[in-house]
């Protein structure tokens, strides 16, 4: 019996991805969380066939999840779904361990295709993902994102100040001291040749976020 855990704070994401998993793995037994300290207790004590998880839940450093999850059991398969870009977040994750990266707005197939092969053990690039590697050798930099410049950790937090929140709030979610998430803010900005979160988001919206 396949035992899966889905830590996303929507529970109709939860309840349509547990529908999708039914289909292909019939007896599974699924696990729900809405957040990351969620996820982290359960992952603690429970071996996982497979872990999905969104990057950007409430109360969730999603950088040092992973990272924990890995140090106790660096066998972890685990797929991310979020909103965030592909082309922007993936490769980060990538790195980070993860064997997947898809986007929310994928159709039901490829949602499934992606849960497979993760589950197979096997790393899962979407279409579009795949598109964007092969640009790259015959393009060179043009081809590359922007945003690869910045740190799995900046990443995380570009997500929450384009979302509006601030640094006092990015702070709390990711347990750190506020002048920690103001230098994130810092070398964000500056990396990317920004003045301020408004030019950020426009950065980021004309990229393709969806």
């Amino acid at each position: 019996m396949k035992r899966i855990l889905i830590a996303d704070d929507h529970t109709i994401v939860r309840t349509g991805l547990s529908v999708l998993i039914k289909t292909e793995y019939l007896n599974a037994q699924i696990d729900e969380c809405s957040d990351g300290n969620c996820a982290w207790e359960k992952i603690q004590s429970t071996g996982y066939d497979l872990f999905i998880m969104d990057i950007n839940m409430p109360a969730t450093d999603s950088v040092n999840l992973l990272k924990n999850i890995f140090s106790i059991q660096p066998q972890s398969k685990v797929l991310i779904l979020s909103m965030s870009s592909e082309e922007i977040y993936a490769k980060k994750y990538l790195q980070l361990g993860a064997l997947g990266f898809i986007n929310k707005e994928s159709d039901a197939t490829e949602i499934r295709r992606a849960i497979t092969t993760v589950m197979s053990n096997r790393r899962y690039v979407s279409p579009k993902m795949q598109e964007a590697i092969t640009r790259q050798p015959v393009e060179g930099a043009a081809a590359k994102s922007v945003f690869e410049i910045l740190s799995a950790r900046e990443l995380e937090v570009m997500t929450h100040l384009v979302e509006g929140k601030n640094v006092s709030e990015i702070a709390e979610i990711l347990s750190v001291h506020i002048s920690t998430a103001s230098t994130h803010k810092a070398s964000i900005l500056q990396k990317l040749k920004v003045k301020n979160v408004i030019e950020l988001t426009t950065l980021v919206n004309r990229f393709d976020i969806a």
